[in-house]
């Protein structure tokens, strides 16, 4: 009887302790995310826009957000490719609340878009911010937080 009980103790250890070994390394989520770029991980996969704000007639901020990685990114949009020299600036921003945790981007020459690095998001939530200046003005917007 002390033989099926310490077998039987012994089993039930070993399940549990193998259970929380592999249980831990199954979530997507993980800080080790943070600060990489969202199309050289499986998280850009199935990302979707989760709030955005318009800045401005020719641009908008986008929170970016993907649930099997719970991770968050900014990507900024303008109608039209950028030129620094004679429209000004385009910048989008991931801002995360718990820690103020930020990355960004800056629309460079040619370009009508661009995304930042990304953000853990698991249990805490982001907001995204841009700005577009046209050369002639300067707007921002914020998106909601998710």
């Amino acid at each position: 009887m002390k033989r099926i009980f310490t077998f039987s103790l012994f089993f039930v250890t070993v399940f549990s302790l193998s259970f929380f070994a592999f249980h831990s390394e199954t979530y997507a989520w993980s800080e080790s995310y943070t600060g990489t770029w969202p199309h050289q991980t499986p998280c850009a996969s199935d990302a979707r826009t989760v709030h955005s704000a318009q800045i401005d007639s020719a641009s908008v901020i986008e929170l970016r957000y993907s649930p099997s990685c719970e991770t968050a990114w900014a990507r900024i949009t303008a109608d039209y490719p950028h030129e620094p020299s004679e429209r000004g600036l385009g910048e989008a921003r991931i801002v995360r609340n718990s820690d103020g945790r930020s990355y960004s981007c800056t629309l460079q020459a040619g370009q009508s878009s661009c995304f930042t690095q990304q953000v853990n998001d698991h249990n805490v939530t982001s907001f995204a911010e841009g700005v577009h200046d046209n050369g002639i003005v300067f707007r921002e917007a914020r998106t909601a937080s998710y």
